[in-house]
């Protein structure tokens, strides 16, 4: 059985899928809250591209809740953030049983997030390219889990201004 926490990031995704092909995009979302935020692009999206080639034979929800949907290398930002959440609500538990807790994702920009979490007692904010990639968004949850407790991560910290700065890890040219 789901945990509350991932059946959440879950129909976030459903909704970042399905608001993305209207233009929308997600700009926050808080796990504790319960809250999403969108703006409208103001465009015409991409399309979605899929890494199969074809999409799910089922359409809609359905059909990515029963097939593998993974956006292609170049696929739209929106459908790779819809992917992300996905998978990190796959991930969540796991992460949990590392004692890593997600908090929540901001993306101010279109083409990254930072997704907001805990390790233990310490915050980071983890940033992920969601446009222009050179390889697919590949089981980011599975890879944040490892990295986390492998300590890899601080090969990728940032410097931060101050000392009230939550550290950032920037995964954009590795995940």
């Amino acid at each position: 059985m789901a945990s509350p926490d991932s059946e959440f990031l879950t129909r976030v995704s459903e909704a970042a899928f399905e608001l993305g092909t209207d233009g929308f995009r997600v700009t926050a979302m808080t796990i504790k809250s319960r809250q999403i935020g969108f703006t409208d692009t103001g465009t015409t999206p991409d399309p979605p591209l899929y890494m199969q080639g074809e999409p799910p034979p089922v359409p809609g929800r359905q059909g990515r809740r029963e097939y593998d949907w993974q956006p292609a290398t170049h696929a739209p930002a929106w459908m790779n953030m819809a992917w992300l959440l996905e998978d990190l609500a796959t991930w969540i538990q796991p992460l949990a049983d590392e004692h890593v807790t997600l908090l929540g994702i901001e993306a101010p920009l279109p083409h990254w997030c930072d997704i907001l979490l805990r390790d233990g007692d310490t915050a980071y904010r983890v940033r992920v390219a969601l446009a222009d990639r050179s390889e697919p968004l590949d089981f980011p949850g599975m890879y944040l889990r490892d990295m986390l407790t492998e300590g890899r991560h601080r090969d990728h910290l940032t410097p931060t201004d101050s000392e009230d700065e939550t550290p950032l890890v920037d995964l954009r040219t590795v995940l």
